[in-house]
């Protein structure tokens, strides 16, 4: 790796020179040291660490997926490339996971307002109840208050003109006193019949003023209910109408996959060209871990590792993807810095870029585990491609940032990661082999059932 690789891009000064030729002579000790050959020194502070020594894999929570569709919207536009219809499929992949997950949101959401205005429709029907009998009561009380009216005028108007002559067995039917003495009867008639009777009409309105307030404030809340059944209603309808465009968004979706994989089995039957050098280094992967790891096996490399080719292709399929890195573009430049994961700084540092290894230097920084020396060379190339960039995971090493945003494609790291004057041509080179025998494997029906974890981005 470049020497300036980590550093801005100018040339170091003396003071610089002096300082690196210092950590020279102290990583010539760690090299000879058992810890590094048991791959445990230079253990940088990071809580994913010990799961990362397990080589357990780390889902991404929302606040990562937020940063991640953040990284994605910086990268650079990308040229015409023969991986373009990987792209396509993994585009539409994104939009599906994107509007499966919208779907279902608006799902919830239409079931949640179809319970609200079932409810709201309930209590209307309640309210209605309520207001219905609030009349009938206050239309009996009207009832009762006109007879007890009807007979307070027919008292009023006998004893007037009766003078009160009738006797008392005729009498007898309209008051509710003792009848058995004459002349307390009379007294009854005279004094009481009237004034009992006002009473019970006094009685009488007041039941039917309560039986009208109860009325208005049911009428009122009759209202309210209506009103409230209505908007729920509404909101009803609106949640049914995003629900069917979102279940429409996610059958376009589905349908979307599988014409992207329709033309990309057709894409693997024709001719091949070379991914030019301007592709951005920001980006999803298009290759799936089971195309780097299938191509790796075809080829003349014979690596040293002690770890299976295919988890290290998961693994930068899966760190990629974390970051927003193309992941499997950096697996080809991790094939070209290590010579097919043979040389020592794979073998002893779990270093496959040469981080931290310059032209003269017998090694480079030292990783915990193979994972985080993938993560590591992710993290670096996303600091490459972005001036101060979020990271979706803790830094493997705080020491990991480079020219910041010097190198927006992946020709743009020539002479710059590495002195080769031709680096970004040779990464690429790797890479369009790779990308050749995936489209073979998509020509022979094959690689279309690979796993891939297309992370659920944010809705746009």
């Amino acid at each position: 790796m470049n020497p300036d690789a980590l550093a801005p891009c100018v040339r170091p000064s003396g003071r610089t020179r002096r300082v690196a030729a210092w950590l020279l002579t102290v990583g010539l000790l760690v090299v000879v040291t058992p810890a590094m050959a048991s791959g445990s020194a230079a253990t940088p502070s990071n809580p994913g660490a010990d799961r990362q020594r397990r080589d357990e894999p780390e889902p991404l929570d929302e606040e990562a997926l937020t940063r991640l569709q953040a990284t994605l919207e910086l990268a650079a536009p990308s040229p015409s490339s023969p991986d373009d219809p990987f792209g396509r499929l993994v585009d539409a992949k994104v939009e599906t996971n994107r509007a499966a997950i919208a779907r279902m949101d608006a799902t919830q959401t239409s079931n949640q307002a179809n319970v609200v205005a079932f409810n709201a429709a309930m209590a209307r029907d309640k309210a209605q109840t309520f207001a219905d009998t609030a009349a009938a009561t206050r239309n009996r009380a009207r009832t009762t208050l006109e007879d007890e009216r009807r007979r307070l005028s027919d008292l009023t108007v006998r004893a007037y003109v009766t003078g009160g002559s009738e006797t008392m067995a005729e009498y007898k039917a309209l008051i509710d006193g003792d009848t058995t003495d004459p002349e307390a009867q009379r007294e009854i008639l005279f004094t009481q019949v009237l004034r009992r009777q006002e009473e019970v009409t006094a009685e009488a309105v007041k039941e039917l003023n309560g039986a009208r307030t109860v009325l208005v404030l049911a009428r009122l809340n009759l209202d309210a209910a209506k009103r409230e059944e209505a908007l729920r209603m509404g909101q009803a309808r609106t949640a049914g109408e995003v629900q069917a465009k979102a279940a429409a968004r996610h059958e376009a979706g589905v349908a979307e996959v599988a014409d992207a994989e329709g033309r990309l089995r057709s894409a693997g039957r024709r001719g091949f060209g070379i991914v030019p050098e301007t592709v951005p280094l920001i980006g999803l992967p298009r290759l799936t871990a089971q195309d780097l790891s299938s191509w790796f096996a075809g080829t003349y490399y014979r690596p040293r590792v002690s770890t299976p080719i295919s988890k290290y292709a998961e693994w930068f399929i899966e760190e990629g993807m974390a970051e927003g890195v193309r992941g499997d573009i950096a697996f080809a430049q991790a094939v070209l810095e290590t010579g097919g994961f043979a040389n020592n700084d794979s073998v002893l540092a779990n270093n496959f870029s040469g981080i931290g290894h310059c032209d003269t230097c017998p090694s480079g920084w030292v990783f915990p585990s193979p994972r985080l020396g993938v993560r590591a060379q992710i993290q670096l190339l996303k600091s490459y491609a972005i001036a101060g960039p979020d990271y979706s995971r803790p830094l493997v090493d705080r020491r990991l940032r480079g020219p910041a945003g010097c190198c927006e494609v992946w020709g743009d790291l020539t002479t710059v990661w590495a002195t080769d004057p031709t680096y970004g041509p040779k990464v690429m080179l790797i890479y369009s082999d790779i990308v050749a025998h995936a489209l073979a494997r998509r020509g022979a029906g094959q690689g279309f059932d690979d796993p891939v974890p297309i992370p659920a981005l944010p809705d746009k």
